[in-house]
């Protein structure tokens, strides 16, 4: 089975706004070793930025590292996670990208549908 990568930025309510999730995903079609890589690239990189948060962004890296379960990691406002794909007939990396993301939006707001893909977060990347 194929495996695939997600991060979602975590945007916190304001007053008179809710919060959301933002998800930059892979493209999916890697193997497990890739996948892990890819995330480990992308904390790599938020590390090196002039943001209060890259110290987190840092740790999260070497803690991805050394290891760390592929569930999910956060560091900062950033989760990160791989997952495997394609165990349900005609099941693409972006759709069950979009299950685990709707998921993931139900355990932490109790609302379906608050996280979006973004072609603009870090890996993400636009449809054909």
């Amino acid at each position: 089975m194929p495996w695939n990568w997600m991060q979602i930025r975590l945007h916190p309510p304001t007053p008179g706004k809710a919060g959301y999730g933002e998800a930059a995903v892979g493209k999916g079609g890697l193997t497990y070793q890739e996948a892990r890589h890819e995330v480990h690239g992308v904390l790599l990189a938020m590390a090196q930025l002039p943001v209060p948060t890259a110290a987190a962004y840092a740790k999260a890296a070497d803690l991805w590292s050394r290891g760390v379960p592929d569930n999910v990691l956060a560091a900062g406002l950033l989760v990160s996670r791989v997952y495997e794909y394609g165990r349900l007939p005609g099941e693409t990396a972006d759709r069950a990208a979009h299950v685990l993301m709707e998921e993931f939006s139900m355990n932490t707001t109790g609302e379906p549908h608050r996280v979006i893909l973004s072609a603009s977060s870090p890996g993400g990347h636009s449809k054909p």
